[in-house]
Protein backbone atom coordinates (compact mmCIF):
# COMPACT_ATOMS: atom_id res chain seq x y z
CA UNK A 1 0.00 0.00 0.00
CA UNK A 2 2.04 -2.08 -0.82
CA UNK A 3 -0.43 0.85 -0.87
CA UNK A 4 -2.25 3.27 -3.05
CA UNK A 5 -3.10 6.75 -1.96
CA UNK A 6 -2.53 5.36 1.44
CA UNK A 7 -1.06 8.10 3.61
CA UNK A 8 0.90 5.09 4.66
CA UNK A 9 4.63 5.51 4.38
CA UNK A 10 5.13 7.97 7.19
CA UNK A 11 8.28 9.80 8.15
CA UNK A 12 8.72 12.38 10.85
CA UNK A 13 7.81 15.97 10.06
CA UNK A 14 11.28 17.47 10.60
CA UNK A 15 14.64 17.90 8.87
CA UNK A 16 15.23 14.14 8.78
CA UNK A 17 12.29 13.61 6.43
CA UNK A 18 14.55 13.18 3.42
CA UNK A 19 16.57 10.43 5.10
CA UNK A 20 13.75 8.27 6.43
CA UNK A 21 10.99 6.14 4.97
CA UNK A 22 8.18 4.11 6.41
CA UNK A 23 10.30 1.13 7.36
CA UNK A 24 12.17 3.18 9.94
CA UNK A 25 8.92 4.08 11.66
CA UNK A 26 7.46 0.60 11.36
CA UNK A 27 10.55 -0.92 12.96
CA UNK A 28 11.62 1.69 15.52
CA UNK A 29 9.67 -0.17 18.16
CA UNK A 30 11.97 -3.16 17.70
CA UNK A 31 15.28 -1.33 18.29
CA UNK A 32 15.35 -2.01 21.99
CA UNK A 33 14.22 -5.59 21.45
CA UNK A 34 17.02 -6.11 18.93
CA UNK A 35 19.69 -5.20 21.45
CA UNK A 36 18.06 -7.32 24.13
CA UNK A 37 17.59 -10.38 21.92
CA UNK A 38 21.21 -10.42 20.78
CA UNK A 39 20.32 -12.05 17.46
CA UNK A 40 23.26 -12.18 15.07
CA UNK A 41 22.80 -9.74 12.23
CA UNK A 42 24.78 -11.94 9.85
CA UNK A 43 22.42 -14.85 10.47
CA UNK A 44 19.35 -12.77 9.71
CA UNK A 45 20.84 -11.25 6.58
CA UNK A 46 22.04 -14.61 5.27
CA UNK A 47 18.61 -16.15 5.59
CA UNK A 48 16.76 -13.13 4.23
CA UNK A 49 19.02 -12.73 1.22
CA UNK A 50 18.88 -16.44 0.47
CA UNK A 51 15.08 -16.39 0.45
CA UNK A 52 14.24 -13.03 -1.03
CA UNK A 53 16.57 -10.49 -2.61
CA UNK A 54 20.12 -10.13 -3.79
CA UNK A 55 19.98 -6.39 -3.21
CA UNK A 56 20.64 -6.80 0.49
CA UNK A 57 23.85 -8.80 0.09
CA UNK A 58 25.76 -5.57 0.51
CA UNK A 59 24.39 -5.31 4.03
CA UNK A 60 26.37 -8.36 5.14
CA UNK A 61 29.65 -6.50 4.87
CA UNK A 62 28.65 -3.85 7.38
CA UNK A 63 30.81 -1.49 5.41
CA UNK A 64 28.97 1.73 4.76
CA UNK A 65 31.60 3.04 2.40
CA UNK A 66 31.52 -0.08 0.27
CA UNK A 67 27.72 -0.03 0.29
CA UNK A 68 27.72 3.54 -0.93
CA UNK A 69 30.07 2.56 -3.70
CA UNK A 70 27.76 -0.24 -4.82
CA UNK A 71 24.67 1.96 -4.74
CA UNK A 72 26.38 4.72 -6.65
CA UNK A 73 27.72 2.24 -9.19
CA UNK A 74 24.25 0.77 -9.73
CA UNK A 75 22.84 4.24 -10.29
CA UNK A 76 25.82 5.61 -12.23
CA UNK A 77 23.90 6.50 -15.34
CA UNK A 78 21.08 8.09 -13.36
CA UNK A 79 23.59 10.05 -11.33
CA UNK A 80 25.08 11.48 -14.51
CA UNK A 81 21.70 12.90 -15.44
CA UNK A 82 20.89 14.05 -11.93
CA UNK A 83 23.90 14.54 -9.61
CA UNK A 84 21.67 15.19 -6.62
CA UNK A 85 20.24 11.69 -7.00
CA UNK A 86 23.72 10.29 -6.37
CA UNK A 87 23.95 12.26 -3.14
CA UNK A 88 20.44 11.06 -2.24
CA UNK A 89 21.48 7.44 -2.76
CA UNK A 90 24.57 7.94 -0.61
CA UNK A 91 22.45 9.27 2.23
CA UNK A 92 20.07 6.33 2.09
CA UNK A 93 22.63 3.59 1.58
CA UNK A 94 23.74 3.45 5.24
CA UNK A 95 20.09 3.14 6.23
CA UNK A 96 19.99 -0.26 4.58
CA UNK A 97 22.15 -1.49 7.43
CA UNK A 98 19.46 -0.22 9.81
CA UNK A 99 16.94 -2.61 8.29
CA UNK A 100 18.44 -5.67 9.90
CA UNK A 101 19.32 -3.79 13.06
CA UNK A 102 15.79 -2.67 13.87
CA UNK A 103 13.50 -5.24 12.29
CA UNK A 104 13.71 -8.03 14.87
CA UNK A 105 10.41 -9.39 16.16
CA UNK A 106 9.56 -11.43 19.19
CA UNK A 107 9.49 -14.68 17.27
CA UNK A 108 11.95 -16.70 15.25
CA UNK A 109 14.22 -15.61 12.44
CA UNK A 110 11.85 -17.38 10.09
CA UNK A 111 9.01 -15.16 11.29
CA UNK A 112 11.23 -12.15 10.81
CA UNK A 113 12.01 -13.10 7.24
CA UNK A 114 8.35 -13.27 6.30
CA UNK A 115 7.24 -10.29 8.39
CA UNK A 116 5.47 -7.22 7.01
CA UNK A 117 8.30 -5.18 8.48
CA UNK A 118 10.83 -6.16 5.83
CA UNK A 119 9.23 -8.23 3.11
CA UNK A 120 6.00 -6.36 2.37
CA UNK A 121 7.30 -2.88 3.22
CA UNK A 122 10.86 -2.89 1.93
CA UNK A 123 10.96 0.89 1.70
CA UNK A 124 14.64 1.49 2.27
CA UNK A 125 15.47 -0.69 -0.70
CA UNK A 126 12.68 0.91 -2.73
CA UNK A 127 13.95 4.41 -2.01
CA UNK A 128 17.55 3.59 -2.86
CA UNK A 129 16.51 1.95 -6.12
CA UNK A 130 13.78 4.45 -7.01
CA UNK A 131 14.36 5.81 -10.54
CA UNK A 132 15.07 9.55 -10.56
CA UNK A 133 12.05 11.70 -11.28
CA UNK A 134 11.73 13.67 -14.50
CA UNK A 135 11.45 16.97 -12.66
CA UNK A 136 10.41 19.10 -15.60
CA UNK A 137 7.59 16.74 -16.55
CA UNK A 138 6.29 16.05 -13.05
CA UNK A 139 6.66 19.30 -11.14
CA UNK A 140 8.34 21.93 -13.28
CA UNK A 141 6.42 25.19 -12.93
CA UNK A 142 3.75 23.62 -10.70
CA UNK A 143 2.68 26.02 -7.95
CA UNK A 144 -0.78 24.67 -7.19
CA UNK A 145 -3.02 21.75 -8.13
CA UNK A 146 -4.99 21.80 -11.35
CA UNK A 147 -8.64 22.60 -10.57
CA UNK A 148 -11.42 21.03 -12.62
CA UNK A 149 -15.19 21.29 -12.21
CA UNK A 150 -17.57 18.44 -11.44
CA UNK A 151 -18.84 18.37 -15.03
CA UNK A 152 -15.40 17.56 -16.46
CA UNK A 153 -15.61 15.03 -19.30
CA UNK A 154 -13.47 11.94 -19.76
CA UNK A 155 -11.76 13.61 -22.69
CA UNK A 156 -10.92 16.73 -20.70
CA UNK A 157 -9.74 14.75 -17.70
CA UNK A 158 -7.56 12.51 -19.87
CA UNK A 159 -5.33 15.49 -20.64
CA UNK A 160 -4.25 15.58 -17.01
CA UNK A 161 -4.79 11.99 -15.86
CA UNK A 162 -1.20 10.77 -16.27
CA UNK A 163 0.92 13.90 -15.87
CA UNK A 164 1.71 13.14 -12.20
CA UNK A 165 0.61 16.66 -11.24
CA UNK A 166 -1.83 17.06 -8.32
CA UNK A 167 -5.36 17.73 -9.50
CA UNK A 168 -8.67 18.41 -7.74
CA UNK A 169 -12.10 17.88 -9.22
CA UNK A 170 -14.31 20.20 -7.20
CA UNK A 171 -17.56 18.52 -6.13
CA UNK A 172 -16.64 15.48 -8.22
CA UNK A 173 -18.21 13.21 -5.59
CA UNK A 174 -20.98 15.55 -4.45
CA UNK A 175 -23.68 13.23 -5.78
CA UNK A 176 -22.40 10.10 -4.02
CA UNK A 177 -24.73 8.51 -1.42
CA UNK A 178 -21.62 7.99 0.69
CA UNK A 179 -21.66 11.65 1.70
CA UNK A 180 -24.78 11.00 3.74
CA UNK A 181 -24.05 7.42 4.81
CA UNK A 182 -20.39 7.07 5.74
CA UNK A 183 -19.60 7.32 9.45
CA UNK A 184 -17.73 5.31 12.04
CA UNK A 185 -20.93 3.51 13.06
CA UNK A 186 -21.70 2.79 9.41
CA UNK A 187 -18.37 1.06 8.87
CA UNK A 188 -18.74 -0.85 12.13
CA UNK A 189 -22.17 -2.08 11.03
CA UNK A 190 -20.91 -3.14 7.60
CA UNK A 191 -17.86 -4.99 8.88
CA UNK A 192 -19.83 -6.62 11.68
CA UNK A 193 -22.38 -7.90 9.16
CA UNK A 194 -19.95 -9.34 6.60
CA UNK A 195 -18.40 -12.59 7.76
CA UNK A 196 -14.60 -12.66 7.66
CA UNK A 197 -14.28 -8.97 6.79
CA UNK A 198 -12.11 -8.04 9.77
CA UNK A 199 -9.86 -11.04 9.12
CA UNK A 200 -9.53 -10.01 5.47
CA UNK A 201 -8.14 -6.63 6.54
CA UNK A 202 -5.69 -8.05 9.06
CA UNK A 203 -4.51 -11.00 6.95
CA UNK A 204 -4.64 -9.72 3.37
CA UNK A 205 -4.70 -5.93 3.63
CA UNK A 206 -3.38 -3.42 6.13
CA UNK A 207 -4.57 -1.40 9.09
CA UNK A 208 -2.77 1.87 9.82
CA UNK A 209 -3.15 3.12 13.42
CA UNK A 210 -0.99 6.21 12.81
CA UNK A 211 -0.54 7.76 16.27
CA UNK A 212 -3.45 5.93 17.88
CA UNK A 213 -3.10 2.85 20.07
CA UNK A 214 -5.55 0.69 18.10
CA UNK A 215 -4.13 -2.67 17.12
CA UNK A 216 -6.63 -3.54 14.41
CA UNK A 217 -9.74 -2.32 12.62
CA UNK A 218 -12.15 -4.15 14.91
CA UNK A 219 -10.78 -2.36 17.98
CA UNK A 220 -10.78 1.01 16.21
CA UNK A 221 -14.38 0.76 15.01
CA UNK A 222 -15.52 -0.33 18.46
CA UNK A 223 -13.98 2.56 20.38
CA UNK A 224 -16.01 4.11 23.21
CA UNK A 225 -18.93 6.23 21.90
CA UNK A 226 -17.66 9.31 23.74
CA UNK A 227 -14.31 9.04 22.03
CA UNK A 228 -15.94 8.30 18.68
CA UNK A 229 -17.92 11.52 19.10
CA UNK A 230 -14.66 13.37 19.93
CA UNK A 231 -16.10 14.78 23.12
CA UNK A 232 -13.92 17.12 25.23
CA UNK A 233 -11.41 15.23 27.33
CA UNK A 234 -11.25 12.20 25.03
CA UNK A 235 -8.12 11.15 23.14
CA UNK A 236 -7.92 12.28 19.50
CA UNK A 237 -7.76 9.55 16.87
CA UNK A 238 -6.98 9.04 13.22
CA UNK A 239 -6.56 5.73 11.40
CA UNK A 240 -6.90 4.13 8.00
CA UNK A 241 -7.15 0.74 6.34
CA UNK A 242 -7.36 -1.02 3.01
CA UNK A 243 -10.33 -3.26 2.34
CA UNK A 244 -9.88 -6.81 1.03
CA UNK A 245 -13.39 -8.09 1.73
CA UNK A 246 -15.47 -8.53 -1.47
CA UNK A 247 -18.66 -8.27 0.57
CA UNK A 248 -17.67 -4.94 2.06
CA UNK A 249 -16.37 -3.73 -1.29
CA UNK A 250 -19.76 -4.35 -2.90
CA UNK A 251 -21.41 -2.12 -0.29
CA UNK A 252 -18.81 0.62 -0.63
CA UNK A 253 -19.01 0.68 -4.43
CA UNK A 254 -22.77 1.24 -4.33
CA UNK A 255 -22.27 4.34 -2.20
CA UNK A 256 -18.92 5.55 -3.57
CA UNK A 257 -18.69 4.53 -7.25
CA UNK A 258 -15.68 4.83 -9.52
CA UNK A 259 -15.35 8.46 -10.69
CA UNK A 260 -17.18 8.62 -14.01
CA UNK A 261 -14.66 10.92 -15.67
CA UNK A 262 -11.70 8.56 -15.34
CA UNK A 263 -10.30 7.62 -18.77
CA UNK A 264 -12.61 5.24 -20.59
CA UNK A 265 -10.15 2.37 -20.87
CA UNK A 266 -8.47 2.82 -17.49
CA UNK A 267 -8.80 0.12 -14.87
CA UNK A 268 -9.26 0.85 -11.19
CA UNK A 269 -7.75 -1.16 -8.38
CA UNK A 270 -10.12 -3.47 -6.54
CA UNK A 271 -8.50 -2.24 -3.33
CA UNK A 272 -10.14 0.66 -1.51
CA UNK A 273 -8.42 2.79 1.12
CA UNK A 274 -10.41 4.52 3.85
CA UNK A 275 -9.05 7.14 6.25
CA UNK A 276 -10.94 8.82 9.05
CA UNK A 277 -10.32 10.96 12.10
CA UNK A 278 -10.71 14.30 13.82
CA UNK A 279 -8.85 17.58 13.55
CA UNK A 280 -5.10 17.58 13.74
CA UNK A 281 -2.31 15.75 11.90
CA UNK A 282 -3.28 13.07 9.43
CA UNK A 283 -0.46 11.28 7.65
CA UNK A 284 3.10 12.49 8.16
CA UNK A 285 5.46 13.29 5.28
CA UNK A 286 5.93 10.32 2.98
CA UNK A 287 6.13 8.92 -0.51
CA UNK A 288 4.09 5.92 -1.64
CA UNK A 289 5.67 3.10 -3.62
CA UNK A 290 2.88 1.91 -5.87
CA UNK A 291 2.47 1.28 -9.56
CA UNK A 292 -0.27 3.74 -10.43
CA UNK A 293 -1.64 7.23 -9.71
CA UNK A 294 -4.36 7.50 -7.10
CA UNK A 295 -7.55 9.34 -6.28
CA UNK A 296 -9.08 10.13 -2.92
CA UNK A 297 -12.61 11.47 -2.38
CA UNK A 298 -13.34 13.69 0.62
CA UNK A 299 -16.61 12.20 1.81
CA UNK A 300 -16.80 14.23 5.02
CA UNK A 301 -14.89 17.07 6.62
CA UNK A 302 -12.02 19.15 5.24
CA UNK A 303 -8.40 18.15 4.73
CA UNK A 304 -5.36 20.10 3.61
CA UNK A 305 -2.63 18.36 1.64
CA UNK A 306 0.93 19.69 1.66
CA UNK A 307 3.19 18.70 -1.23
CA UNK A 308 6.90 19.00 -1.84
CA UNK A 309 9.09 17.59 -4.59
CA UNK A 310 11.39 14.60 -4.24
CA UNK A 311 15.01 15.46 -3.33
CA UNK A 312 16.36 15.45 -6.85
CA UNK A 313 13.75 18.03 -7.90
CA UNK A 314 14.07 20.48 -5.03
CA UNK A 315 16.13 22.95 -7.03
CA UNK A 316 13.66 22.81 -9.94
CA UNK A 317 10.27 22.56 -8.27
CA UNK A 318 8.53 24.05 -5.26
CA UNK A 319 6.28 23.08 -2.39
CA UNK A 320 2.61 24.03 -2.15
CA UNK A 321 -0.63 23.11 -0.39
CA UNK A 322 -4.18 22.29 -1.42
CA UNK A 323 -7.40 21.98 0.57
CA UNK A 324 -10.16 19.52 -0.31
CA UNK A 325 -13.67 19.86 1.06
CA UNK A 326 -16.65 17.55 1.29
CA UNK A 327 -17.45 16.23 -2.18
CA UNK A 328 -14.06 17.04 -3.75
CA UNK A 329 -11.81 14.38 -5.29
CA UNK A 330 -8.05 14.82 -5.33
CA UNK A 331 -5.78 13.01 -7.79
CA UNK A 332 -2.10 12.57 -6.96
CA UNK A 333 0.78 10.46 -8.17
CA UNK A 334 1.94 9.74 -4.64
CA UNK A 335 5.09 8.07 -5.96
CA UNK A 336 6.35 11.44 -7.19
CA UNK A 337 5.35 13.90 -4.47
CA UNK A 338 6.16 13.90 -0.78
CA UNK A 339 2.89 14.66 0.97
CA UNK A 340 1.37 15.09 4.39
CA UNK A 341 -2.17 15.87 5.48
CA UNK A 342 -3.88 17.92 8.17
CA UNK A 343 -7.53 17.64 9.23
CA UNK A 344 -9.47 20.85 9.84
CA UNK A 345 -11.66 21.44 12.87
CA UNK A 346 -15.33 20.67 12.52
CA UNK A 347 -16.83 17.64 10.84
CA UNK A 348 -15.10 14.27 11.06
CA UNK A 349 -12.84 13.68 8.07
CA UNK A 350 -13.66 10.54 6.07
CA UNK A 351 -12.06 9.71 2.73
CA UNK A 352 -12.12 6.77 0.35
CA UNK A 353 -9.72 6.27 -2.50
CA UNK A 354 -8.10 3.85 -4.90
CA UNK A 355 -5.66 3.64 -7.81
CA UNK A 356 -6.21 3.76 -11.56
CA UNK A 357 -4.16 3.22 -14.69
Amino acid sequence: MSLGMAENNNVYHDSSVHNLTKLRLLCDRFVQEATEKGTAVEEIVDKYVEKHSEILTCVKRHDTREMRSRVNSANHESAKKCPCFARWAMVLAPLLVLIVAVCISDNTISDFISSKCLVRNNYFVMEVTRPPTNCQRVCGGVKAPVLLSANVTQREFAKWAYLSRPLIVRKGAAHWPALERFSLSFFRSVYDSVEGSYEAVSEECQFLPFKSEFVDLREALRMHPARAARLPGTTPWYFGWSNCSPGVSAVLRELAPRPSFLPEHSESSALDWIFMGGDGPGASWHLDYVQRPSWQAQVSGTKTWHFRPVPECQHTCQSFSATVKKGDIIFVDTNQWYHTTHIHKGQLSITIGSEYD
